[in-house]
């Protein structure tokens, strides 16, 4: 069910219902398209939030109960929140920018900041971290705005704050609302102490700020050459925090959040953002929910932060190599580690990471699996990924280009040149893996339309971008469809092709607009047998010509290896 309808709905009824409610409701009486389809913006906040309280949550407790408890609802379902079209519509979770228009460069690069560069010199201390296993504190700009800053690990000297700035601006550029970072070098001698600023001494009570305390931070932090530390310097964001949000189930005191969390594709989605960063720790603490808006109006934005842990980095030493390839506890390996008496050894231990620079955690590319790549620990959206969801996120990585990748990369300034072409190679690299899985995976027909004249194209995503050979021939089927009821009338029709287009036929290019007309398409493909599931497209006569109105794309649960097994025995038929 597509977002327009479960919003439409919700709006007509003023409460909010739970998704498999609006399941059942379905679209049997409802017109099989809405005149706005597919729709571009998801109204999630039309109802007032402003009751909503900060949830409180702990990384103990987080760990334990994703697994040990596989909280969430499991089932095999499309994502939830997608229009029809198949896509994620703008909201307060997600707002589409390179996957609707490809911004200029320097504003990709940019990212969520507003400025350029900072110099903090000046801004006084007003507390300390209250937080997190990096050092840090916090500091107010001339406006009173408040950011915190945070210092990369004497052992490995720009490795958590290139980490940051390069998650970040990637985040931001797929979609996800993210907070403004820079890196910033700080001055010893010009550190400026506010006479409010407090911080909690080692019996965990709260004392006043003093120089004393400011060294013990600067002490674990790396010294630059010049005598100065370098930070990252991430900016609060507006409106009131509420904690963070969970990756199952939906928030109960926000009326807007009617989709369950572990359905929306930008959440399943993330799986494959994080394998291509190796963000193992993509998880609900590492994110933030803030209200937003005048009171009676208030609605709740949410964030995706702490990107340090990321590109080999482990915020304060270099990443263990378990990450990405195993959960912090998982049974099968460890028996089997068990039964052989450690005769077998984990296929992870075995890999050689390069020694580049300091900079440089551990990350690489030559073992990566997209498929069975893992975070910290499960994650009840991850779990639910489908290959549909996974050609979505696929396709908007599809669209950062060796260029964008290398120029995204710089701004993470590192001092080595070598630094900054590992960290840019083994992106591209990952990149063209995750490409090769999940754009082969499944029918990869996009941006199907068709001309004034009746004139049918697409594209082949799994051509065009991961490099696969072309498909022998494409089959279409075409149908005249009832508008009122979305079922097939008529006879349909047959064609084939060789090449990514067609013609509508005859007896259905002359239909008065509000007309609609669906389309199969197939591709054969003897390496890839998953072609053949057909992509549904409607298309909608308007008085201006055809307009694409709905695709649907066949999708099926990944897990963990087990859609691995079952494409090698698709191939094997």
């Amino acid at each position: 069910m597509s977002s327009n309808l479960v919003h439409r709905l919700t709006l007509l009824l003023g409460v909010s219902f739970v998704a498999t409610g609006l399941t059942v409701a379905g679209r049997g009486a409802a017109p099989k398209f809405y005149p706005d389809d597919p729709i571009q913006a998801d109204n999630d906040r039309a109802l007032d939030a402003g009751a909503a309280m900060p949830i409180e949550g702990s990384n103990g407790y987080d760990f334990v109960e994703h697994t040990f408890l596989e909280p969430g609802d499991r089932r095999d379902v499309l994502a939830m929140n997608i229009n029809t079209a198949g896509e994620v519509p703008d909201s307060s979770w997600f707002t589409n920018r390179i996957g609707r228009s490809l911004p200029p460069l320097s504003e990709i690069v940019r990212g969520p900041n507003r400025l350029e560069t900072v110099d903090i010199t000046g801004w006084p201390i007003v507390q300390g971290k209250s937080s997190g296993i990096t050092p840090g504190y916090r500091i107010a700009d001339p406006e009173g705005r408040l950011y915190q800053l945070k210092f990369d690990p004497p052992s490995n000297p720009e490795m958590a704050s290139g980490a940051e700035v390069i998650g970040a601006a990637i985040y931001h550029a797929i979609g996800y609302h993210v907070v403004e970072g820079y890196i910033a070098e700080v001055d010893p001698a010009a550190i400026v102490i506010a006479p409010t600023a407090t911080t909690v001494d080692m019996r965990g009570q709260r004392k006043k700020m003093d120089r004393a305390d400011v060294e013990k931070v600067l002490a674990r932090g790396a010294r630059l050459p010049n005598g100065r530390y370098r930070a990252t310097l991430s900016r609060f964001a507006d409106g009131k925090p509420l904690g963070y949000f969970k990756y199952f189930g939906t928030r109960p005191d926000d009326p807007n959040d009617i989709v369950p969390h572990e359905h929306r594709r930008e959440l399943r989605g993330n799986r494959v953002f994080g394998s291509w960063l190796n963000h193992d720790d993509s998880r609900g603490i590492n994110s933030l929910d803030m209200l937003e808006g005048p009171p009676g109006k208030q609605w709740i934005r949410h964030y995706m932060f702490d990107f340090g842990s990321t590109m080999g980095s482990g915020s304060t030493v270099a990443q263990v190599p378990r990450a990405g390839n195993e959960y912090i506890v998982e049974w099968k390996p460890a028996m089997l580690t068990a039964a052989t008496l450690g005769l077998w050894v984990r296929p992870w231990v075995k890999v050689d990471y390069p020694n580049v620079a300091p900079s440089v955690g551990r990350f690489e590319a030559e073992f990566f699996d997209p498929v069975l790549w893992r975070p910290e620990y499960p994650n009840p959206a991850f779990d639910n990924l489908r290959t549909d969801d996974a050609f979505w996120a696929a396709d908007l990585i599809a669209r950062f280009s060796d260029e964008m990748i290398r120029a995204i990369v710089a701004k993470a300034r590192y001092s080595d040149a070598r630094a900054t072409a590992y960290i840019a190679d083994t992106l591209i690299a990952r990149r063209n893996k995750i490409l090769r899985e999940w754009l082969t995976a499944i029918s990869p027909v996009v941006e199907p339309a068709l001309s004034g004249t009746g004139g049918l194209t697409f594209r082949n995503a799994a051509v065009d971008r991961a490099g696969a050979s072309a498909p022998s021939g494409y089959r279409f089927v075409w149908s005249r469809v009832d508008a009122a009821t979305g079922e097939r009338v008529g006879t349909p029709e047959e064609g084939r092709s060789t090449e990514p287009a067609g013609t509508l036929p005859a007896a259905l290019a002359a239909d008065a607009p509000g007309t609609l007309v669906s389309l199969e398409i197939r591709a054969d493909h003897a390496e890839f047998p998953a072609w053949q599931d057909p992509v549904l497209v409607h298309f909608r006569r308007t008085p201006s010509g055809w307009q694409t109105v709905g695709l649907e794309r066949a999708g099926r649960l990944v897990g963990f290896g087990e859609f691995r097994n079952a494409e090698q025995n698709a191939k094997k038929q």
